[in-house]
């Protein structure tokens, strides 16, 4: 489904209602035609590519449900931040902050980008510095470099229509995502709120409702809170000391009934970014690999 958010603005939404492995993508009807990212629909891009044309295609940021059709144009050039570029160039480096390469978990993410997510190294054409502002023919476009979720993920403000695009700072219930290597929670929150502050009129998302008009500040801080309270989840069964495996089998992120190697991985990149700040804060300990929570 295409829906238009302003004269030269689209929202194309991912099948499924943008829920990974899918997500929603903007298509800028100037320049030659942008697409924001390339996960949606399909069928949606490839009209719009045979009708109106697509001349680059900006990446907001390397996750697999955002680069989830790329292969598919590979004589289109890509744009992204300078920060994020050095995963979408490289596989290695890709699988590296992942947190995967070199460990047991790399098997499988190298088939998961061979197969179901085709991953092929693309030189980044164009990499957007931070409030650059970008002309694209009569359209102009503001790259926002928020970090937290990946070290240059890009939102992306468009001023004159007071449209801004928060891409995987997606307000869902499930929460923030923070759990790569170069990722971490704190730097997620300042960005979520720097995001809230810009006060868009129309607000746009990665993931399910993809749009939020007015402000989002009250919904940032909710979708925030999601953090405190996974972390309180991990400091009640820190009560008594537990492995990693354990950790990861109790399943504070996902929920029961969620088992497979993708879920013990995000559930494991998630619940290691709190126990490093826990660690770090004297408040959780580290004995003969069991980590327990400090009697105050």
């Amino acid at each position: 489904m295409i829906r238009p958010l302003a004269d030269r603005i689209l929202l194309i939404e991912g099948e499924k209602e943008g829920r990974y492995p899918h997500s929603h993508s903007l298509y800028i009807r100037d320049g030659g035609g942008i697409l924001v990212d390339c996960g949606s629909d399909i069928g949606q891009i490839l009209r719009l590519k045979e009708e109106e044309g697509l001349a680059a295609i900006l990446m907001t940021h390397y996750h697999e449900d955002h680069f989830l059709f790329l292969s598919r144009f590979p004589d289109v050039e890509v744009w992204a931040s300078e920060g994020d570029a050095p995963a979408l160039e490289s596989l290695d480096v890709l699988l590296d902050w992942y947190g995967v390469a070199g460990t047991g978990k790399e098997p499988f993410f190298r088939d998961l980008f061979a197969g179901k997510f085709p991953y092929r190294p693309r030189t980044v054409a164009r990499r957007l510095a931070d409030r650059e502002r970008v002309r694209i023919g009569k359209t102009e476009a503001v790259p926002i470099v928020a970090p937290g979720h990946t070290p240059g993920h890009l939102c992306l403000y468009f001023p004159s229509e007071g449209v801004l695009f928060l891409a995987d700072y997606d307000l869902t219930a499930f929460g923030p995502w923070y759990g790569d290597k170069p990722g971490g929670i704190e730097e997620f929150r300042r960005s979520a709120r720097m995001l809230a502050e810009i006060g868009a009129s129309v607000n746009v998302v990665s993931h399910e409702a993809p749009v939020h008009e007015g402000s989002i500040a009250a919904k940032v801080e909710a979708y925030l809170s999601v953090i405190d309270r996974r972390e309180e989840s991990l400091r009640e069964f820190l009560r008594r000391p537990r492995t990693g495996k354990d950790i990861v089998e109790r399943r504070i992120v996902y929920g029961e009934g969620r088992p497979g190697a993708w879920f013990d991985y995000g559930e494991w990149a998630l619940m290691e970014k709190h126990l490093e700040r826990m660690v770090a804060r004297g408040e959780v300990v580290v004995e003969k690999d069991r980590y327990a929570l400090i009697s105050s």
